[in-house]
């Protein structure tokens, strides 16, 4: 065996191992970049919102589907929302109406206090916009480094996907949107 060619198995070795340490670290580093590229950024949920303010519509439905997790119970609430001139006039939440306007309800002889006992303005696009930026507004003054994105309509701005996570635990919060203009 000639002297040279043992010299040059071992530096293969070397040079798999170097490949190897390279690929570790772009499968650490990978990940974690792509998960800051997704995050929301103030930047673009203020877009977002003065997209709705200009462009949104002041008649639309709303059918969403809100997963939280808190520790190791997760729930699901299925929302239905109507909203006509800006207001929600129809809220229903895994199939029970929690809020019927009231001109609406003496319309159809229902029993109107039964029916409105939630705010109707925590229901709408306004309304998720305002939770997005209390949870924004919570993350950033605790210091603690939650993970959130979100997805919003470009041309309207309308939010219909958000994600939001506390780091170092398992609450999760997750709403997906169909919105319908009418």
């Amino acid at each position: 065996m000639p002297a040279g060619s043992h010299s040059r198995r071992s530096r293969r070795w070397i040079g798999f191992f170097v490949v190897l340490a390279v690929l570790a670290v772009v499968a650490i580093i990978l990940p974690v970049a792509f998960n800051l590229s997704i995050q929301l950024r103030p930047e673009q949920f203020i877009e977002a919102r003065e997209r709705w303010q200009e462009n949104g519509t002041r008649n639309y439905d709303l059918e969403y589907l809100i997963k939280t997790t808190h520790g190791n119970e997760e729930e699901e609430r299925a929302y239905l929302v109507q909203v006509r001139g800006g207001h929600a006039v129809l809220v229903v939440c895994d199939s029970d109406v929690v809020y019927l306007d009231p001109s609406l309800a003496l319309v159809a002889g229902l029993a109107v206090p039964a029916l409105s006992s939630d705010d109707p303005r925590q229901f709408g696009i306004p309304a998720l916009f305002t939770e997005i930026e209390a949870t924004l507004r919570q993350d950033a003054s605790s210091g603690q480094r939650s993970f959130a994105t979100a997805q919003f309509d470009p041309k309207d701005g309308h939010p219909f996907h958000y994600v939001h996570r506390v780091r170092g635990t398992k609450e999760r919060i997750e709403w997906n949107i169909k919105f319908s203009p009418r």
